[in-house]
């Protein structure tokens, strides 16, 4: 995730003001920042998205040419149970099953900074009004 120091430089931000405390100049400038961090995480999110469901589309093609491979290779057809096992033991499918796994790990990951990212500018934009629930 080529953002990713972005984002724990925010979460800095985030334990500084529950540490140290904050301005209400600074909450203004942190309101403002958090909304550009949901901008950018949603760029990123799109990446991954994209990233996860063509790697889903991969690892379903790939299942399919070891299942006719597995089929067409075989005197007779093999039991359900045998042609999934050879299918779920090929090194390539786990492999591109690995990588889906991977980015759809990367996207829940961008799904929650973005979650942390929109309460922050709420918190922040609520400091910055003087809106304080203490």
């Amino acid at each position: 995730m080529k953002s990713s120091k972005f984002y724990a430089d925010l979460e800095t931000k985030i334990i500084q003001t529950y540490e140290e405390g904050i301005a209400v100049e600074a909450a203004e400038r942190l309101a403002a920042e958090f909304l550009r961090a949901q901008l950018v995480c949603s760029a990123d999110l799109a990446k991954a998205d994209l990233d996860a469901r063509m790697r889903k589309t991969g690892v379903k093609a790939v299942r399919a040419a070891i299942y006719t491979a597995t089929c067409s290779g075989a005197d007779k057809k093999p039991t359900e149970a045998a042609i999934e096992h050879s299918i779920n033991s090929n090194d390539v499918v786990q492999q591109e099953q690995n990588g889906l796994d991977e980015a759809e790990v990367t996207r829940n990951e961008l799904e929650r900074y973005f979650s942390v990212f929109q309460n922050a500018h709420i918190y922040y934009r609520g400091i910055a009004k003087g809106n304080f629930n203490a």
